[in-house]
C-alpha cells in the first residue's frame, strides 16, 4: 500500500510539472514573512512544493528560480514552499525543472478554501439563542469539569478580537498566516463567532457561554477578511498550533479537493496526539469535503433546535457526529454591533461544539489521548436518524454530559451548582446567563444594526492550465 501510494504521489507530482508554465528569472529564497507581504489569494499562480529532505537551500533557490516563483511562505515541519509564480508564463515547467526532479516530492496547486456559512435567523430577540449548549447538556457536563487552563483549543479561521470580554485572560500567542505577523486579528467576524461557541466565558455576567469556557484559547489566522485561505495556510496554522501546545484544533473551513500538503499536517497533528475537528460543508451533499472527510479529523454535520439534520449540511460515510449549527448566538468581533453577540448558521457553528467538548475531556484527564477523546464523543453521541452510526448524524447529535460522566468511570457528579469563577461568590445556576439583545422597533425598513448575513459560498478548486 505505502509504495503504491509512494507511486501515485510522484506520477501526480509530475502531471503537475507539466501543467505548470514558468520563466527563467532570478529570484531569491526568502519568505513573504521577511517581507511584509500578504497572500494574494490568486489560485492560478499558488503552488505548494516539497522538496526532498538532502535538498540544500542553494537547490532551493534555484528549484524556486526554475519556477519564476517567490517563496511566500515556509512550511519547515514540512519541508514544503507555498510559492507563487510570477505573471509571465512561457517556459514549459518540464523544461525548467527538469534537472531538480529528484529534489523534489511534489508540486500541487493550492486550492482556495473557505468558512462555512449560510443564510442565518435575523430575529436578533429570539429566545432560544441558548439552545446549543443546553442541547447537548454543556451545564449539566460543567458539574465534572469546565475545562483547565492547561487546555489550549485552537481555532484556526478568520482570527479573533482579543478585545472581547469572553476571552479575558484566555488568550495565548497566536499567529497570522494571511499578513505574515503575530497579530491574529479577526477582519470578518468568523473566527470570533466560531471561537465563542467552543470557548466563551462563563459566569460573565454577560453574553452566553462557551462550552470549555474554562479552556485557553490560541487564535491562527488562516481566512482573510474574505473568509478565504488556501490549504498552504491552513497547514501552516496546524503545525503552529501543534507545535505551540494545543490538544484541540478546530477547522471551520473546507473545499471539495484535498491536498497532499493538508493530508502531511494532519499527519503530523495525530502523531503528536492533537485531535483535529472541522466542519462537514454546507452543500447538501454526500460528496467528501475537506479536511472532515480525512480519516483522522472528526466530521461534524449541523442540526436544528429540534434535533432535526440542518438542510443545507453535507451528509456521507464520513460524518462521525452532529452538534448544533442553526441560529447560533456567539461572540463577534465587532464590538459596537449588539455589543458584540450575533448569530450565524452553519457546519462552522456545528464544529466549536465539538472542539470544546474535547477540550471538556481532556481537561477532565490529561493524560487521555486523542483516540480515546474521539471515541468518548461518538459513543456518547444522542443516536439520530438509523440507528447506529448512519450517513446522516453520523454516530447522532454529541452530548457533553453523558461524555464525560463516561469519561468519569460512569460516576455521575452530585448535585452541586455549576461551577463558578474563583473569586465569584454570586450564586449560578447551570443554565448560563444570557444578554437581552435591545428590542428593534417596529418599521417597514430592516433594522440599520442588523447583524451580518451569512453566505453558503462554497470555493471549488482551480483547474490548473497547461
Amino acid at each position: 500500500m505505502a509504495l503504491r501510494l509512494s507511486l501515485q504521489r510522484l506520477i501526480r507530482a509530475k502531471l503537475l510539472l507539466l501543467a505548470i508554465v514558468v520563466t527563467i528569472v532570478s529570484v531569491g529564497f526568502r519568505p513573504a514573512a521577511a517581507q511584509q507581504q500578504s497572500v494574494a489569494f490568486d489560485t492560478n499562480r499558488l503552488y505548494l512544493v516539497q522538496f526532498a529532505p538532502e535538498t540544500t537551500e542553494a537547490e532551493r533557490i534555484a528549484i524556486v528560480t526554475a519556477m519564476n516563483a517567490e517563496i511566500i511562505n515556509w512550511i519547515a515541519a514540512a519541508n514544503t514552499a507555498q510559492v507563487r509564480l510570477a505573471p509571465a508564463a512561457d517556459v514549459a515547467a518540464s523544461q525548467a525543472l527538469a534537472p531538480y526532479a529528484h529534489l523534489l516530492r511534489y508540486v500541487e496547486p493550492d486550492i482556495v478554501v473557505t468558512g462555512q456559512l449560510a443564510t442565518n435567523d435575523p430575529a436578533l430577540n429570539d429566545p432560544d439563542k441558548g439552545y446549543g449548549p443546553t442541547l447537548i447538556q454543556a451545564p449539566r457536563a460543567w458539574d465534572l469539569t469546565a475545562g483547565e487552563e492547561s487546555t489550549i483549543v485552537a481555532i484556526l479561521d478568520t482570527g479573533l478580537n482579543p478585545q472581547h470580554p469572553e476571552f479575558a485572560g484566555r488568550v495565548v500567542a497566536g499567529y497570522d498566516y494571511i499578513n505574515a505577523d503575530d497579530d491574529p486579528m479577526d477582519d470578518h467576524g468568523h473566527g470570533t463567532h466560531v471561537a465563542g461557541i467552543a470557548v466563551a466565558a462563563m459566569n460573565n455576567g454577560q453574553g452566553s457561554a462557551g462550552v470549555c469556557p474554562r479552556c485557553r484559547i490560541m487564535s491562527v489566522k488562516v481566512l482573510d477578511t474574505g473568509n478565504r485561505g488556501t490549504w498552504g495556510t491552513v497547514a501552516s496554522g496546524i503545525y503552529y498550533a501543534v507545535d505551540h501546545g494545543a490538544r484541540v484544533i478546530n477547522l471551520s473551513l473546507g473545499a471539495s479537493a484535498t491536498s497532499i500538503t493538508l493530508e502531511n499536517a494532519v499527519d503530523y497533528a495525530e502523531r503528536h496526539g492533537v485531535l483535529i475537528v472541522a466542519a462537514a460543508g454546507n452543500a447538501a451533499s454526500d460528496r467528501p469535503y475537506y479536511p472532515a472527510a480525512i480519516p483522522y479529523v472528526v466530521a461534524v454535520g449541523a442540526s436544528d433546535s429540534s434535533d432535526a439534520l440542518w438542510p443545507l449540511s453535507n451528509t456521507g460515510d464520513h460524518i462521525d457526529v452532529t452538534a448544533p449549527g442553526s441560529r447560533i448566538y456567539s461572540t463577534y468581533h465587532d464590538l459596537e454591533q449588539n455589543s458584540g453577540y450575533v448569530y450565524m448558521t452553519g457546519t462552522s457553528m456545528a464544529s466549536p461544539f465539538v472542539a470544546g467538548l474535547a477540550g471538556l475531556l481532556f481537561s477532565q484527564d490529561r493524560d487521555r489521548t486523542a483516540g480515546e477523546v474521539n471515541a468518548l464523543i461518538a459513543e456518547n453521541a444522542d443516536d439520530l436518524g438509523d440507528r447506529g452510526k448512519d450517513a446522516l448524524f453520523g454516530y447522532g447529535r454529541v452530548n457533553a454530559y453523558r461524555a464525560l460522566v463516561a469519561g468519569n468511570g460512569g460516576i455521575e457528579p452530585n448535585p452541586t451548582p455549576t461551577p463558578a469563577d474563583p473569586g465569584d461568590e454570586t450564586p449560578v445556576t447551570p443554565t448560563p446567563e444570557l444578554t437581552p439583545v435591545p428590542h428593534q422597533p417596529e418599521s417597514p425598513l430592516p433594522p440599520a444594526s442588523k447583524e451580518p448575513l451569512e453566505f453558503n459560498a462554497l470555493y471549488l478548486p482551480v483547474i490548473t492550465r497547461s
